[in-house]
């Protein structure tokens, strides 16, 4: 059974037959108080990459995110996910510094990562899951994700491909989540 029942202190903090160390006591007695008065978004962030060997494919990943029809240029697969429902808002972010009108558009950006690598083995993009506090309004879900978006681009050099997905119906309310996709290589005005 994992259920916890109330006033359980937090793994690490457990009773013991013996009289708890000082800090020990003090920091259940803070848990506690804590719990009473406030609530705590949960975090979860993963990041992962997006790799040939492992049969994916950054057109396919792009075009499943946001919900759209992409064809891979490279072997001519068609990826259309338009009866995907749950995407809230989709958007590519730039580096300020660069002007590349060509990368707004998402087959554009995917196919160029995609033939910007020759191994058979190569990583084409990195894919970075995070969870939205639900506690947060749509703009303000949106807000930070757009921030997150431009801090990771301008630090990097690399385009963002972000989308917001809202919660599925069966599962829980609460798992507002953004799926952000980086390129590998620096973004130009040319290319990749």
């Amino acid at each position: 059974n994992d259920t916890v029942p109330p006033g359980t202190p937090p793994r690490g903090i457990e009773r013991s037959a013996k009289k708890p160390r000082a800090h020990l006591r003090v920091a259940t007695q803070l848990w506690r108080e804590k719990r009473k008065n406030t609530a705590m978004a949960i975090y979860h962030l993963t990041m992962k990459p997006i790799a040939r060997n492992s049969g994916r494919s950054a057109v396919a990943a792009a075009a499943y995110r946001s919900g759209q029809d992409l064809v891979n240029e490279r072997d001519g697969q068609r990826h259309d996910f338009t009866r995907r429902g749950g995407v809230d808002h989709t958007e590519i972010v730039l580096p300020p510094s660069v002007q590349a009108s060509w990368a707004q558009d998402r087959s554009a950006l995917w196919n160029a990562a995609e033939s910007a690598e020759q191994r058979k083995d190569a990583r084409v993009a990195r894919e970075i899951e995070v969870s939205l506090p639900h506690e947060l309004t749509p703009e303000q879900r949106l807000a930070l994700t757009r921030g997150f978006a431009q801090d990771l681009a301008e630090r990097f050099g690399v385009a963002v491909d972000f989308a917001i997905h809202a919660p599925h119906a069966p599962t829980d309310e609460r798992n507002h989540h953004a799926h952000l996709m980086l390129t590998t290589r620096r973004i130009e005005q040319d290319g990749l």
